[in-house]
């Protein structure tokens, strides 16, 4: 009967062990989750002429690493001819280096072009390295733009009434999203309204 105790005991005692060493990986992927949006959301309000990056500040790491991972082919930045680009209302480097590269992680690129510059400003020209190959989206649908707090989930059940629908979210804006459950306030995202897609 002491040996059954003491077995029940420990396989208790190991339950305890392995279900508080979850919790405390699913807090730490909460944090590190905080992290990335706190990191991820430098855009300003548009209200604010003058947009600004803090000086330091560094991309997101899941960013960066499905970006190594990424299959997809990078895009030459050195052509040896430049362009330039003039800062509109609204624009954040990350949004300005999308437009050019197709690709937004290549805002410090864009950064190290113009002196390493952390600010920009509306009517500011910056220059750049013309891609290899000229980057063209054109999206299909309505515009949304993303806000601090939104995923894709409560975009689509704002847009669709059911979170599910998401997926055609992010199927309809790649290349802009790399990763599902990274999207960036003040990005403008499409999706396709309802009515649309019953007439196809």
């Amino acid at each position: 009967m002491t040996m059954k105790w003491l077995n029940l005991f420990l396989i208790l005692t190991l339950l305890t062990v392995t279900a508080c060493s979850n919790n405390k990986k699913k807090a730490d992927g909460t944090a590190a989750s905080e992290g990335i949006e706190q990191d991820a959301d430098f855009i300003v309000d548009s209200e604010d002429e003058d947009l600004m990056m803090e000086d330091g500040e560094k991309a997101p790491v899941e960013e960066l690493a499905f970006a190594e991972d990424s299959g997809s082919s990078p895009v030459s930045l050195d052509t040896g001819s430049n362009g330039q680009y003039t800062v509109k209302k609204g624009d954040t480097l990350m949004w300005i280096a999308f437009k050019i590269y197709g690709d937004y992680s290549k805002w410090k690129d864009l950064s190290n072009a113009n002196g390493g510059i952390s600010t920009i400003s509306t009517g500011q020209v910056l220059n750049y390295s013309e891609p290899a190959e000229r980057f063209v989206w054109q999206p299909n649908g309505l515009p949304h733009t993303v806000v601090n707090g939104e995923t894709l989930g409560t975009i689509s059940n704002a847009k669709y009434g059911t979170a599910s629908r998401w997926r055609s979210i992010y199927d309809n804006n790649q290349p802009m999203i790399k990763d599902p459950n990274l999207i960036f306030a003040g990005f403008t995202l499409y999706y396709v309204p309802d009515r649309d897609i019953a007439s196809e």
